[in-house]
């Protein structure tokens, strides 16, 4: 766009607040585990192997500092890296440069605290350093200062030959009003470290399980969560698709909890829990952003729990640009081509999730050599074939003794279903689009149909069968035969 036309014209300087402008930035919406993820995405591009978090609980007055091995900065670059927006985000980048806006250390640390200093040094260099407080520049703008006020908190930089520490001080999001002796606030902090770990476990373990990367909190390594846990050999890889940009894609199928250990399944369900895991794990250059989502193509689901497909796109100005990624690199649009294409790779994975998941659970029923027990029942009347609901069924049996005292009624409301049952169009329906029949339940939440198998052990139980001959009713029971999996709960309680 031309703008020369534009200089004629009279203009003022409107330079924002600095102190309001950093309020700004404190409200973007990291929370420790994102923010610290942040500093140890330039901790990566500046070629670090191995970052120490520490921390020493002191109340109000806790600091944490970030600690790295990587290539450390000249002044000339300290100063950019402490300056808000010193990167142009459509500008070209390494491959192993995971920034984007040149906001991150700003904003992830700001979020944090209220004093923020950086300590660098380079190889046969001695180290130096630059401080944001908070106060002072409410008062007097964007002036960075040259000032340490805790030697103690560059120890790890003073023992090594090159580096970097982000210091966090007066972290009053996390510590303010907080006491030293008050064992409440501790345990309440030590949580939130906790939590951090889980997070860089997640979003970095790509790194730490290629050995690129050690991460320590206070001396003890973090350890990588896999969520494919591609250690099993029942896991199912699927075929690496090569999209567009060099965008890769590889779904996995997760094995049946049968075939996992405890430790296994633990790690599966992680932090969100099996059925919130399922989905789409996007990466940035190997660096996860999205962990366990369906982008708003399906629900998460019971049956499809065991699916989860990798999905790794470049770190290119073009490509942040594409898929909106913002500032905390924890959201992206997905762009509408790229859209399509895993949806039609996700349609296979969630149906092998499937047959996976009912596959083993069938497999596993108990044999039994009585019929199954269905919810209709055929019956002939002047010749002329109908159904009607079978009041033999253990949970209508179970709801009729319950409600006894409304026979009468009842006994009109399924002669009501009986016989308006729709059977003309059924047999229309069965016909034309067998292929597409759901089973009872099927794109249903199965916490409904484990609660019915729970009153109905329940309620068998009451009346004297043994827990082995409860689970064979159950699995023979209408809709639960579909469902034996559903059982393993019970099963493993008793």
């Amino acid at each position: 766009m031309d703008i020369n036309h534009l200089k004629k014209y009279e203009c003022e300087n409107a330079p924002p607040h600095a102190g309001n402008m950093i309020k700004g930035y404190r409200s973007i919406g990291y929370n420790l585990g994102t923010a610290v993820a942040d500093i140890i995405d330039n901790s990566i591009a500046a070629d670090a192997k191995n970052i120490w978090i520490d921390f020493e609980w002191n109340g109000k007055n806790t600091a944490l500092t970030i600690t790295d091995d990587g290539n450390g900065m000249s002044l000339k670059e300290l100063v950019i890296a402490m300056t808000p927006a010193s990167k142009d985000p459509l500008l070209e980048r390494f491959d192993d440069d995971l920034g984007r806006f040149g906001l991150g250390l700003k904003t992830a640390s700001f979020s944090q605290c209220r004093i923020l200093t950086v300590a660098t040094k380079q190889l046969n260099t001695d180290i130096i350093f630059r401080s944001w407080n908070m106060d002072y520049v409410n008062e007097a703008g964007w002036k960075l200062l040259n000032y340490l006020n805790d030697e103690t908190l560059i120890n790890r930089l003073l023992d090594s030959k090159k580096g970097t520490t982000v210091i966090w001080q007066d972290i009053d999001h996390l510590t303010k009003n907080t006491i030293k002796e008050n064992q409440k606030d501790l345990e309440i902090f030590l949580t939130k470290i906790k939590q951090m770990e889980m997070h860089l476990s997640m979003v970095f373990h790509l790194f730490i399980q290629t050995k690129k990367l050690n991460i320590s909190i206070n001396n003890v390594k973090i350890r990588a969560w896999d969520p494919y846990i591609t250690t099993n050999h029942h896991t199912q890889k699927g075929i690496e698709y090569i999209l567009r940009d060099g965008i890769t894609v590889q779904s996995f199928i997760l094995p049946h909890t049968s075939e996992l250990s405890k430790e296994d399944f633990d790690n599966g369900g992680w932090i969100k829990g099996w059925n919130a895991q399922q989905g789409f794990y996007i990466y940035r250059n190997n660096r996860m952003i999205i962990a366990g989502e369906w982008l708003g193509m399906y629900k998460q689901e019971e049956h499809n729990k065991l699916s989860r497909i990798k999905v790794n796109i470049p770190n290119t100005a073009e490509s942040d640009l594409e898929w909106q990624l913002d500032i905390k690199k924890s959201v992206i649009q997905v762009p509408h081509d790229i859209r399509q294409k895993l949806k039609n790779i996700a349609d296979e994975s969630r149906k092998d999730a499937v047959e996976v998941y009912r596959k083993i659970g069938k497999r596993e029923k108990r044999k039994s050599t009585k019929e199954d027990i269905p919810v209709w029942m055929p019956h002939k009347r002047k010749g002329k074939r109908g159904y009607q609901i079978n009041k033999e069924h253990p949970l209508i049996k179970n709801f009729i003794y319950e409600n006894s005292h409304n026979k009468a009624k009842l006994n009109r409301f399924f002669y009501l279903l009986e016989e308006t049952l729709p059977l003309s169009m059924i047999i229309i329906n069965e016909s034309e689009y067998k292929d597409m029949q759901q089973l009872p339940f099927e794109g249903k939440s199965m916490s409904d149909l484990i609660n019915m198998i729970t009153e109905l052990y329940q309620s068998l139980v009451n009346i004297g069968l043994s827990h082995e001959d409860v689970i064979e009713e159950i699995l023979r029971t209408e809709p639960f035969n579909h469902y034996p999996e559903l059982t393993e709960n019970i099963q493993n309680e008793h």
